[in-house]
């Protein structure tokens, strides 16, 4: 019996771009936490917004139990199918929504190189939850340093990788 795939790392990190060549390589559907977020916001209160905007709007507080409440669905989905799911960026930081993950399937850390991964977040502007948005190489760094070892130690596999295309990472993934 094959496992689903959870692919977890920083924002621009690639889980979107490779998880959806990777269930399509598997044959499986590809599932992206911050859209079944979105569906499920939209439902409860009959408005559209995209994630950014739920979490300006609401707050992190919100925004993280919202999301536990879009994981604990997936983890029953995920029982009876295979999938590929890519997190959002924050999701593996709650130690709630990290046990759920570890059920889901296996978790794969895309680790891209911090040059590489820079100019790929602030390419649509300084995010909200950088620390210093007048400083976008302090705030990266601080964050990896917060995050990488939450990352890593929910990964069951690390892929490190830089500016290979979501292709070649994926078809890595699949060999692993």
């Amino acid at each position: 019996m094959h496992t689903s795939l959870i692919l977890i790392g920083m924002k621009s990190s690639g889980k979107t771009s490779i998880g959806q060549v990777l269930a399509q390589r598997m044959g499986v559907a590809f599932i992206d936490v911050d859209q079944r977020l979105e569906a499920h916001y939209l439902q409860a209160t009959g408005t559209q917004h995209t994630f950014r905007q739920i979490l300006a709007q609401h707050g992190a507080d919100y925004f993280r139990a919202l999301e536990q409440t879009v994981l604990r669905a997936l983890a029953t989905e995920l029982q009876t199918k295979r999938a590929v799911l890519a997190t959002g960026g924050g999701t593996v930081l709650n130690a709630e929504n990290r046990a759920i993950l570890a059920t889901m399937g296996q978790v794969i850390y895309l680790d891209v190189a911090e040059a590489v991964l820079l100019p790929r977040i602030i390419a649509g502007g300084i995010p909200a939850f950088f620390p210093y948005p007048d400083d976008p190489e302090r705030s990266l760094h601080e964050l990896l340093a917060t995050r990488r070892p939450i990352y890593l130690a929910m990964a069951d596999r690390v892929i490190a990788y830089s500016n290979e295309a979501p292709e070649i990472v994926a078809e890595w993934i699949a060999k692993a």
